[in-house]
């Protein structure tokens, strides 16, 4: 079972948190057993589960940024960049995040755990795009909260108080290729009325086009210890840890064009045909899950709060940014010699990321409970809260790209109403909980700018009149979540 293991973190999760209870501490608790919230984070922490338990939860979020200013751009598409091109107007103004969370955690005896989680987009399963390194963007942000997630865990507690989980964690890979034959037609007969737009004939045969996804693999190793049961003057304290491997999403395009240049009825000139096969193999990384540790303490208190710290360490200095760009190439034509490699790249980038280091805390305090005569039982009340700071992984970058980040500064908020199961009636006895939780988290990206020199004449991406390149905004996230146990 330690192989069931699995977790995608590329989607809000990776921004957010997984599960109301944890995002409401601001995405701490990697040494907290919150049920199915902690299949994403630390699988390990499953094993001690009391009962089955199922949740069910709605997330929406948003992102506003600081708006760009008009640039240069070939917007008029006539290959020139000049007076008749109207400045490029663009903004930030990216697709909100909205899905749906769900979660399933069942006990197998005593020391063994499994649990299930799923965040699914309401209107796409994933989302392949690139951007444009000459054009501002902010990179991390537009096309990483497009997907789905999904992870499945399982943890083990031999002895101690000690929790152990491990497995494998999967992403699909993509495969493209297009096959097809361009024919053009250059014809020197006319007729009346025809203009020399008329006088290019042009036919695309797509033959073929094929897209395979197929799995990619990265390991998990998790850890968890409950130091009351093996030491008991620590009750109440737990440690935890959690490793995962890269992944990400490549896909590789490889295209194969054979064009058929064609001359006709041109005075005294014979016909002519030149064929030119063109094969192009293109890569792009879209959805980079970069390799992370996580390291985790938390402290009860009496059983009514709940303190924790989380150090979490980020591998983004070895990302693949999901820029497309031109690994080989390769063009013949007839008694014509055109090189290796013949086709560059004309989106070269020089980006440096480092990895980050990333503290959060959080508090969880049960107010004092309600109490009620009522199937319900006693009304218990939670109240969440939780900080956290992310710098950005962002050292440096040519003067080729626009590429905008900042640290970033989280803030977390929660509440949840905790009763009985009104419709458990086991013969085991013991107590199944109904939850009804909310969250709210804001995060601040510094405020800066990034100043690009004005250039002699217009070029593609250069802000008109040598603007600078303003930098900053904010993440919105709301949700509810319901979980009952059986």
């Amino acid at each position: 079972m330690l192989a069931l293991v699995a977790a995608l973190q590329a989607s809000p999760v990776e921004f957010y948190g997984f599960g109301a209870r944890r995002m409401g501490r601001a995405g701490s608790g990697t040494a907290i057993a919150d049920g199915p919230e902690s299949v994403l984070s630390n699988p390990a922490s499953l094993p001690g589960l009391s009962a089955p338990e199922l949740s069910v939860g709605i997330v929406y979020g948003d992102t506003a940024f600081r708006q760009f200013p008009e640039l240069y751009w070939d917007t008029n598409q006539d290959g020139l960049i000049d007076d008749s091109d109207s400045h490029l107007k663009m903004g930030p103004n990216y697709d909100p995040t909205a899905g749906v969370m769900i979660g399933a955690a069942l006990p197998l005896g005593k020391r063994v755990a499994v649990g299930l989680g799923l965040y699914v987009p309401p209107t796409r399963l994933l989302r392949l795009q690139t951007f444009e390194p000459q054009l501002p963007s902010y990179f991390l942000y537009e096309n990483r909260t497009q997907r789905y997630e999904l992870g499945m865990g399982v943890g083990v507690r031999p002895i101690w108080g000690l929790s152990l989980g491990a497995g494998l964690q999967m992403i699909p890979k993509a495969k493209f290729t297009l096959d097809a034959t361009l024919n053009a037609t250059v014809s020197g007969a006319t007729e009346e009325g025809e203009s020399a737009s008329d006088l290019v004939g042009l036919e695309l045969d797509v033959h073929s086009m094929m897209l395979d996804l197929v799995p990619g693999i990265a390991p998990n190793l998790a850890f968890h210890w409950d130091a009351g049961q093996a030491v008991p003057v620590l009750k109440g304290l737990y440690v935890g840890a959690s490793w995962r491997g890269e992944a990400g999403l490549p896909v590789d395009v490889t295209l194969n064009l054979q064009a058929n240049i064609k001359t006709e009825d041109i005075e005294d000139l014979e016909q002519v045909l030149l064929p030119l096969v063109l094969s192009l193999q293109m890569g792009l990384y879209d959805h980079y899950v970069p390799s992370q540790w996580n390291f985790g303490v938390a402290y009860s208190i009496k059983n009514r709060l709940m303190l924790s710290a989380d150090l979490r360490r980020t591998g983004w200095d070895k990302m693949r940014i999901n820029i497309a760009d031109v690994v080989n190439s390769s063009l013949e034509g007839a008694a014509t010699d055109f090189g290796k490699n013949p086709v560059k790249d004309g989106n070269p980038y020089d980006i440096e990321l480092s990895a980050t280091w990333a503290p959060r805390v959080g508090a969880d305090l049960l107010l004092p409970e309600i109490k009620t005569q009522s199937a319900f039982g006693n009304i218990g009340i939670r109240m969440r809260a939780g900080f956290g700071y992310e710098p950005t992984p962002l050292v440096s970058q040519s003067a080729a790209t626009v590429v905008l980040d900042a640290d970033r500064i989280i803030f977390g908020a929660g509440l949840g109403v905790e009763h009985l199961n009104p419709f458990w009636h086991g013969e085991t006895g013991g107590k199944r909980m109904v939850r009804w939780d909310g969250f709210l988290q804001y995060h601040m990206l510094a405020t800066g700018e990034l100043m690009r020199p004005e250039p002699d004449q217009p070029t593609a991406g250069y802000a008109v009149g040598g603007a600078a390149i303003p930098i900053g905004g904010h993440l919105l996230a709301a949700g509810a979540q319901w979980s009952f146990q059986y």
